[in-house]
């Protein structure tokens, strides 16, 4: 199966390019279209919603074929997906919102997790790198820094995220057609404590790594869930229908407020080993 959506991820915002509006300056600094970013970058405040599913492993991996890395199945011809969005209220990059297609993933030289238990634990724990498939965000500049400092594959379009005392809900719209809409339980007591999690994206013919650090509180964990809203004519949509969406999640999650820091990245050459510690820019 291949992605036949004409995704915008390197299209020019408000007639310009990335790489033309931005460069790297020295080791954790940067200018992003006229303004200063220097790592790590904070989010002070943010809000967030995850639904994670199962999904022919075999379609999923068509859709990476071409990054280098593994999909993870969780047990024989079913591997993860990650439907998600995060309302930014308080970041360094701007207040935006975002959704994100994500699969958990292998890089060069990781072993296969065992089946079920082996899978789900390195989820939960961040011991498994989430390839960012796509990210669309509804603003400019996040957009040109995502892309520039870490090649997250964003694009400005429509994304809504609302949280209320007992649901959170985000939509994903493209092109004014429904790619996905997902919601989940709200109003958890829990407390989220700081845990990493590997970000792996693929840019300008190299694959990139990023280490973000993520705690919180507003914690709601749930088996299942509704299933998603997923549309009828959008390329992207009609991708997730063909891994077997909409149906039930396997389990959701909402923080309602969240913190999260992130660090330089590392980027190779799609294919080689990443390495296992944050590391700085490479280029």
């Amino acid at each position: 199966m291949q992605d036949t959506a004409i995704h915008a991820t390197e299209q020019e915002v408000e007639g310009k390019h990335t790489d033309d509006v931005c460069k790297h300056i020295s080791d954790g600094c940067y200018d992003i279209d006229g303004k200063q970013v220097d790592l790590p970058v904070h989010v002070n405040d943010a809000a967030m919603l995850m639904n994670i599913y199962t999904v022919d492993s075999q379609k999923a991996q068509a859709l990476i074929a071409d990054t280098g890395f593994k999909v993870v199945e969780l047990w024989p011809g079913k591997a993860l997906m990650q439907l998600l969005a995060v309302d930014y209220r308080e970041n360094d990059l701007g207040d935006y919102n975002e959704a994100a297609i994500v699969f958990p993933v292998l890089t060069p030289g990781e072993s296969q997790p065992l089946p079920v238990f082996g899978a789900m634990w390195r989820v939960m724990r961040g011991k498994l790198a989430n390839y960012v498939y796509r990210m669309p965000v509804n603003q400019g500049f996040t957009t040109h820094a995502g892309r520039y400092i870490w090649g997250f594959p964003k694009w400005v379009t429509d994304v809504d995220v609302h949280f209320n005392e007992h649901e959170a809900r985000a939509r994903f719209n493209d092109d004014d057609q429904l790619v996905f809409e997902i919601s989940a339980k709200a109003g958890g007591k829990s407390k989220a404590p700081a845990q990493e999690a590997p970000s792996l994206a693929v840019r300008n013919g190299k694959a990139w790594k990023t280490v973000g650090i993520t705690e919180g509180e507003g914690l709601r964990f749930s088996m299942g869930g509704n299933p998603p809203r997923i549309g009828e004519e959008h390329p992207l949509a009609k991708t997730l229908r063909a891994l077997g969406l909409p149906k039930k999640p396997l389990c959701s999650v909402s923080m309602a407020r969240a913190k999260l820091r992130f660090e330089g990245p590392e980027a190779v050459a799609i294919g080689q080993p990443l390495s296992k510690a944050e590391g700085g820019r490479t280029t």
